[in-house]
């Protein structure tokens, strides 16, 4: 056998050899693969007359997302679905409205997967109301 087989031929159980073989060291543990949940957040106002504005932002996974909406209907309710990536996630909600003329009240309720996580209510003719809160 020429030398040159000798080497491929090495060169192929070496390969074999350490294709066999386990990255996982004895007593490690595998990583544990986190899966996304889904969580919804609900903004909501309410008040007795009409609404000049409604201002809402949410902080989810690093990213943020604001929108207004000018003489929204009222009652206003506005549902978003949220992805949670894992045990250090964190979303931050953050909610405004502006009572318009002839409103006495208006009121604003943040709720994350159905608890309430921040509610407020303001009275006069073009009160402003705020709500903020987080979950994790």
């Amino acid at each position: 056998m020429s030398i040159k087989k000798f080497i491929c031929v090495g060169a192929v159980i070496a390969t074999l050899a350490l294709a066999g073989c386990s990255s996982t060291s004895k007593g490690a543990t595998p990583a544990v693969e986190e899966k996304a949940t889904t969580n919804t957040v609900t903004y909501e106002v309410t008040s007795d007359g009409a609404t000049g504005s409604v201002t809402y932002m949410t902080f989810n996974n690093g990213g943020v997302g604001q929108e207004q909406a000018n003489d929204a209907p009222l009652p206003f309710t506005k549902e978003i679905a949220l992805e949670d990536e894992g045990a250090f996630a964190t979303s931050i909600f953050s909610l405004t409205a502006q009572a318009a003329e002839g409103a006495t009240t208006i009121s604003c309720k943040i709720t994350a997967n159905g608890e309430v996580v921040a509610e407020q209510t303001s009275t006069g003719e073009y009160a402003v109301v705020a709500c903020s809160g987080s979950s994790k």
